[in-house]
């Protein structure tokens, strides 16, 4: 057990990082004196990004932790989806030594030795969901939560807070800022790269290390071609080429520049939608007053109220509410092409809550974003020159409900 005088330094060291980080666009926040400080061993997670250290929550979740340290240091049995023998767990073997990492929105995901989470290493865990540890500091490490349980091996490391995580990750750990700095630069060249990159970014060995044992020596490079998973499995390459826009091109001029996007003819009832709401030839109801609203430009003065690097910025304040949840008084349906998919940065799309509830809501996406395909209908493509504006709108200080912390506004849409 660690005496006084070493847990006052490490709660000082926590709660000065956790003030002072700067990183990916994250505003300058002070975290309360009552947020958790971790106490239990350090994960030393060698990659091939560099080294990563997260202090465990030894005390607040100790399921996650005996079972995190179990399947990096082998002691602990798990399934080996990836090639195993059938029914006989794998022994004294780590689980994530080799295996690869993956971009997600706000860090790094890893745990899972098939992709598309179809290799953890066993059946969810029933008693783990730990603490309710806020999730609004970068650097937290935590467990992915499924609708059964606590996923018992594919794990998150955020590089900013992000509330929106809430629900979907039991914490377990919190890793120091230069940590955050190399998680939030594999993040980047992973989602760049739609998580297919040319060299796999991987996780080489994870040491736990317990209070007065020395750091071990950098684990050995693990060659990119016995990395399990390699890439993430192809979605599948459409038949018939993507189709160019050729529909009218609309101006959304913004505080930060402005977006020049070619909308699709092929997703009539989106592009129409979006054409009227701008134009304003389409009514709409003002969810404060909850009367109709004719003859109003509907974006002219509304803000991006969610943006995400490496990810979207999306619009979804409305006229009188910036909540960006209340009914406008229509909803319509999906429109979903299947040779158009987020291939690229820059596609204009409709947000939505399920196939029938679109909007008003768009976003545009800051890198390809796969993910996404089928599930939300674009109607627009942004030119080269609008991806810097995207980039730079993504990337302003935000909080951990990733709204930005300038309103960035929306002054125009100019349509023909």
């Amino acid at each position: 057990m660690f005496g006084n005088n070493v847990m006052r330094s490490i709660r000082f060291v926590f709660l000065a990082f956790s003030s002072v980080l700067v990183a990916a666009g994250q505003a300058v926040r002070k975290v309360p004196a009552s947020a958790p400080v971790p106490s239990g061993p350090i994960a030393v997670i060698d990659t091939s990004g560099g080294r990563l250290q997260c202090r465990l929550f030894a005390r607040q979740a100790p399921e996650l932790v005996a079972n995190f340290k179990g399947l990096a240091t082998g002691e602990k049995d798990w399934i080996d989806a990836a090639g195993g023998t059938p029914g006989v767990p794998a022994h004294n073997r780590p689980f994530y030594d080799g295996t690869a990492l993956f971009g997600v929105s706000d860090g790094i995901s890893g745990g899972d030795r098939i992709g598309q989470g179809r290799g953890a290493a066993g059946p969810e865990l029933t008693d783990g969901k730990g603490a309710a540890i806020p999730l609004d500091r970068a650097g937290l490490l935590g467990m992915r939560i499924t609708r059964t349980g606590v996923n018992r091996s594919m794990f998150v490391i955020l590089d900013h807070g992000d509330l929106e995580y809430a629900g979907r990750l039991a914490v377990f750990g919190l890793c120091d800022a230069s940590s955050v700095e190399r998680v939030a630069a594999m993040s980047h060249t992973l989602l760049a790269a739609g998580n297919r990159p040319a060299k796999p970014l991987a996780i080489y060995h994870i040491a736990i290390v317990n209070e007065g044992e020395p750091l071990p020596p950098v684990a050995a490079e693990v060659p990119a071609d016995a990395v399990v998973p390699h890439i993430l499995p192809e979605t599948g390459t459409p038949l018939i080429p993507a189709p160019i826009p050729t529909g009218p091109t609309a101006n959304i001029e913004t505080s930060l520049g402005t977006l020049t996007c070619r909308l699709f003819k092929e997703t009539p009832i989106a592009t129409a939608n979006f054409i009227g709401l701008a134009n304003g030839t389409k009514a709409f109801r003002n969810p404060a007053t909850k009367q109709m609203v004719t003859g109003k430009r509907f974006y002219d003065g509304l803000h991006f109220n969610r943006v995400i690097p490496d990810f979207m910025i999306e619009q979804g304040d409305l006229p009188s509410d910036s909540s960006g949840d209340s009914e406008i008084g229509f909803q319509f349906k999906n429109e979903i092409v299947p040779e158009l998919t987020f291939d690229r940065p820059g596609r204009l799309a409709y947000a939505n809550s399920g196939p029938g509830t679109n909007s008003s809501e768009f976003f545009v996406t800051d890198q390809m974003a796969h993910n996404l395909d089928g599930n939300y209908t674009i109607f627009g493509q942004c030119d080269d020159a609008s991806l810097p504006v995207v980039s730079a709108i993504a990337r302003v200080p935000r909080t951990a409900k990733n709204r930005p912390l300038t309103p960035v506004v929306v002054k125009r849409v100019i349509l023909p």
